[in-house]
């Protein structure tokens, strides 16, 4: 049994592009791409179905995110860029909570 599970964090750098679903037989999804830090480069996450509508009424430009996902082989993209290119099929997103700076009163 081969384990192929990825956990990574960071900001989404664009808004997450939802198409719905055309027909009861097809599949909704949503993608957008993660910001992991200056050690690494954007990173393609592909959503379906229900936690592709999620995603998008809840992300948007910035938001940070913890994804849990599998690495695949990016025939979509590949195809258009004429390169071997990976991305991350999310099996789990969680946005983290943007911190607020209270200011005491005095």
């Amino acid at each position: 049994m081969l384990l192929n599970s990825i956990l990574l964090e960071g900001t989404v750098i664009d808004a997450p592009a939802f198409i719905p679903a055309a027909s009861e037989d097809a599949i909704a999804r949503c993608s957008f791409s993660l910001d992991c830090g200056p050690s690494a480069p954007s990173i393609p996450i592909l959503v379906y179905n229900r936690l592709a509508l999620r995603c998008h009424e809840l992300l948007d430009k910035h938001s940070s995110v913890r994804v849990v996902g599998r690495v695949v082989h990016d025939t979509e993209a590949s195809a258009t860029t004429g390169t071997f290119t990976l991305a991350v099929v999310a099996e789990h997103v969680e946005v983290k909570p943007v911190s607020v700076r209270h200011e005491e009163v005095a």
